[in-house]
């Protein structure tokens, strides 16, 4: 997998389980809405029987955000591709099982997000992180799959609802 920065696919693995003390302060949640059309040279569908789910982070850029107010924020921008490999028992009498590939782009923007009303509102400010501030080499990014559905829309037509997490984890 072409992952950057240490990143790690947690597709197939669940999202973290945080005790009542923890919490996620640098995150995004991402919805994927795709229309997928099983390619022409397949059979139509009857049903799915598995889903493959691998991410691949391309790109992870720190942006600087500018208020006019001469404090320096940062953002941290997040893409790639989602490999969506869906298996389906074809709709002939005999049902054969078929597979399909499908790569979805996504991008999410992750920001500090404490439990503080009176925060910087999902700005990341180096004095949030003493001594040296803010540095993405200092984490890991995580992704896992929060929520997925598949609507077949015809024998060749699903929509596919996903809700992918991106956090940063600082490495140990």
């Amino acid at each position: 997998m072409n992952c950057v920065n240490g990143t790690e696919s947690l597709a197939n693995i669940k999202c973290p389980v945080l005790t009542e003390n923890e919490t996620l302060n640098l995150f995004t949640e991402v919805i994927l809405c795709e229309f997928l059309e099983i390619p022409s040279q397949k059979p139509d569908k009857e049903h799915i029987t598995n889903t493959l789910k691998n991410f691949v982070v391309n790109n992870v850029e720190v942006i600087e955000v500018d208020l006019g107010d001469e404090v320096i924020r940062k953002k941290v921008v997040v893409s790639g591709t989602l490999n969506l490999g869906i298996e389906y028992s074809a709709d002939e009498p005999e049902q054969q099982i078929h597979f399909a590939n499908f790569n979805i782009p996504f991008q999410g923007v992750i920001g500090y997000r404490p439990c503080d009303p009176d925060t910087n509102r999902g700005l990341i400010l180096d004095s949030d992180f003493p001594p040296d501030g803010f540095d993405i080499d200092n984490f890991n990014i995580n992704l896992c799959l929060e929520h997925e559905q598949y609507h077949q829309l015809s024998p060749r037509d699903i929509k596919a609802v996903l809700v992918l997490l991106i956090w940063l984890e600082p490495k140990e």
